[in-house]
């Protein structure tokens, strides 16, 4: 016994002397490992977006893009009415990113402290349209339906954006003549539930709840497109949503909800919305036309189709832009008698799908595939209305009248992104307009002689004699030259008024200028001058009755080349103001800075048409 506790002691004792040579050996440092050995420690980060319900489809493919740009973050979205979310941020809802689906709203989480002001961008756009089920029940095929008693409508609360653009949308149908004053009051009747969010509407539509709705036209994307049908609204009685996003000031991981932002502003972002059917703010724009109607675009139109009466007028003050040759696909006639000045400056005319004949209608427009269609406002509700039915962009202008001219020039060099030529072409205009009226201002009215302006139209074989409205271009050209024009205190209506030789005689102007679109401008004057009735004439006697000049079309219209008529009426009105004028190297300055034409196609292409009294 006493032997084996002798054991257990020398057995203890060799185990402390172990221990004690263990903690006196010097520690040797391990070999360090490569860096790559061991994966970096990612902490976990949740950011939070607060959402418009309308972003949630687009907002959730760019969160997971960004998660997976940036390891260990996860992004959790909540998704519901602006006003809601904009509400949950005044009572101290922890969040770091704001997205509305309106700048009300926006503005307001300015004001409550909860976005600083400078923060806020602008990264999408959106308009309205109609939707129904895909069975159609009610037969939804015009606004006008909606008013059908009947018909079942679930709308937004006017507390959300998209309830609150689809009052403005009503509002504004119902200043159009067509649907009538109380179009906003018959719909509205026929409202059955409004919603918190535009998502609610898209489903209860989608499940025969109800017989048609009003959401943002990039809610029909995904499972709805095949679920719903859809009626478009023009933008001329549409609402423009704008959308916001910003970071939250107080947000516990500000650079995260920066970048975030800053995602969303990209251009993978705003490509993710585009695929979504919104209008992403990177290459988005409004135009405000010749209707004061303001028409969204998601992009530069490459596929613009030129229709409608008088479109040789605009399709000529299109083509000072460089960019129309590309960008205009199919055109209506541009031709006025045999004269077609397009085939001239668009080396690609021949191959421009060609919307002949006067009965063209949207159905063969539609079938160029345009986004945009371009036409003077007086086609308005023959041709435009129709195209916007079905969902195609539809921009008016004018060009008749000088201030006419410099408000679209500016539509067009927004249409085409070309805020340069606009300007130029504009200053060119302006500044030939000035050196004229610089001049002619300072005559009295004793000093301005008596003019008439007078179109001549055989017809029929049928001849007239008409005078232009004072509105017109026409007039301006008389009264900016220093003349005055006879017929100024006459009775006339809104194109060209018929006078008889009898009224002509009693004006007895001191000069004539004869416009004839049809028939050969000298051939008439040449018949005028030898008529008894018009050889009595003071104008006729003292070989003062002019052919309107002309080369391609006649320089008296409201055409790109009113200016050259302006500018050689007063040569002819007052040759001692303006004794240096060639009026040919003015019209060769014309083509080179509106066409940038050269001499050779000058001298070949326009000179030889030179009629009228030009040299």
């Amino acid at each position: 016994m006493r032997n084996k506790i002798l054991s257990i002691v020398m057995l203890a004792a060799l185990l402390l002397s172990a221990a004690c040579t263990a903690q006196a050996t010097p520690t040797v440092a391990p070999t360090a490992a490569p860096a790559t050995a061991e994966p970096t420690t990612v902490t976990p980060t949740t950011l939070t977006v607060l959402a418009a319900a309308s972003l949630t489809e687009p907002f959730q493919d760019m969160g997971k893009a960004f998660e997976a740009a940036h390891p260990g973050v996860t992004v959790e979205f909540s998704f519901a009415g602006s006003q809601a979310l904009e509400q949950q941020l005044n009572q101290g809802a922890v969040a770091d990113v704001f997205a509305s689906a309106s700048q009300k709203y926006m503005d307001s989480a300015v004001t409550d402290g909860r976005v600083a002001a400078d923060m806020a961008k602008t990264f999408a756009m959106n308009k309205l349209v109609v939707i129904y089920p895909k069975d159609n029940p009610a037969q939804i095929t015009s606004l006008a339906d909606l008013t059908k008693e009947g018909v079942k409508i679930d709308l937004a609360s006017s507390d959300v954006p998209v309830g609150k653009y689809s009052i403005t949308f009503l509002e504004n149908a119902s200043k159009d003549a067509t649907l009538g004053e109380s179009y906003k009051d018959d719909v509205l009747k026929n409202v059955v539930s409004y919603e918190d969010n535009v998502k609610a509407v898209l489903t209860k539509v989608s499940l025969d709840e109800a017989d048609a709705g009003i959401v943002y036209i990039s809610d029909i994307s995904g499972d709805y497109a095949d679920k719903i049908g859809k009626l478009y609204i023009p933008d001329s009685l549409n609402a423009i949503a704008s959308y916001p996003i910003a970071p939250i000031s107080d947000s516990k991981n500000a650079e995260l909800a920066q970048a975030f932002v800053d995602y969303v502003l990209s251009e993978e972002g705003q490509a993710t919305l585009s695929n979504y059917n919104f209008f992403p703010a990177a290459n988005s724009f409004t135009v405000t036309d010749a209707l004061n109607r303001t028409v969204l675009f998601s992009k530069a139109p490459d596929h613009i189709v030129l229709v409608g009466k008088a479109l040789f007028m605009i399709a000529d003050a299109i083509y000072t832009f460089p960019e129309a040759s590309d960008r205009v696909v199919a055109t209506g006639s541009t031709k006025q008698g045999s004269g077609d000045f397009v085939s001239i400056v668009d080396p690609n005319a021949s191959q421009k799908m060609t919307l002949a004949g006067d009965n063209v209608g949207a159905e063969q427009i539609a079938a160029a595939n345009p986004d945009l269609v371009l036409m003077k406002s007086s086609n308005e509700a023959t041709l435009g209305a129709p195209l916007e039915a079905l969902g195609i962009p539809v921009v008016y202008v004018d060009f008749e009248t000088p201030e006419q001219y410099n408000r679209d020039l500016a539509t067009l060099g927004t249409i085409f992104q070309n805020k340069a030529r606009a300007d130029e072409v504009a200053k060119y205009y302006t500044d030939k307009v000035n050196a004229i009226t610089s001049v002619t201002s300072t005559l009295t009215d004793e000093q301005k002689p008596k003019v008439l302006v007078v179109y001549y139209n055989s017809k029929d074989n049928n001849v007239t004699f008409n005078v232009p409205p004072l509105s017109w271009i026409q007039t301006t050209q008389v009264i900016d030259a220093g003349g005055d024009p006879v017929w100024k205190d006459s009775e006339l209506g809104k194109s060209w008024t018929t006078v008889n030789i009898e009224q002509i005689a009693a004006w007895n102007p001191e000069y004539i200028f004869v416009v004839s679109y049809f028939s050969p401008v000298n051939d008439v004057v040449a018949s005028l001058k030898t008529d008894p009735q018009w050889s009595e004439l003071d104008a006729v006697k003292n070989n003062k009755l002019y052919g309107f000049a002309t080369d391609v079309y006649s320089w008296d219209e409201a055409d790109t080349r009113w200016i050259l008529g302006m500018t050689w009426m007063a040569g002819k009105l007052h040759p001692d103001l303006f004794p240096n004028l060639d009026i040919k190297a003015e019209a060769q300055n014309f083509y080179q800075t509106l066409y940038n034409m050269d001499s050779a196609t000058f001298e070949s292409k326009i000179v030889p048409l030179f009629t009228g009294d030009l040299p």
